[in-house]
């Protein structure tokens, strides 16, 4: 049981039917302890053929460890082909993306609508 003062990272998907993306929506604190669920609930969706959008409007904390999933994903999608960005960061992921350089790693916009209209132009 977690103690109730304890943030508890969760995500959820949303298929899109006519997209080559699938929205991940994350909530809470990604840290080393939330960092197990994150890579287990994108399992399989890395192993797909879709590329990914993370919402981090919920997104309430991220630590270095969570950041190194991050761009673990990215790889891993590269890898086949497919990209993976990231719509709604603010605080301190905007600061660790800008301080770690990963700004120039990931395409960030500000909401899904302009993420998809980007990922259903060609070259993405």
């Amino acid at each position: 049981m977690v103690p109730a003062d304890d943030e508890v990272f969760t995500t959820w998907t949303k298929e899109l039917d006519d997209a080559r993306v699938s929205i991940v929506y994350l909530c809470g604190e990604l840290d080393a302890s939330g960092v197990p669920t994150f890579l287990g609930d994108l399992h399989e969706l890395i192993g797909g053929d879709r590329g990914i959008i993370m919402d981090a409007h919920l997104l309430s904390y991220i630590d270095s460890t969570g950041m190194g999933a991050l761009l673990c994903i990215k790889q891993a999608l590269q890898r086949s082909g497919r990209g993976v960005c990231i719509v709604g960061a603010h605080g301190l992921l905007t600061k660790i993306l800008h301080v770690t350089r990963a700004d120039h790693e990931f395409r960030c916009y500000d909401n899904v609508d302009e993420a998809m209209a980007e990922v259903n132009s060609p070259g993405w």
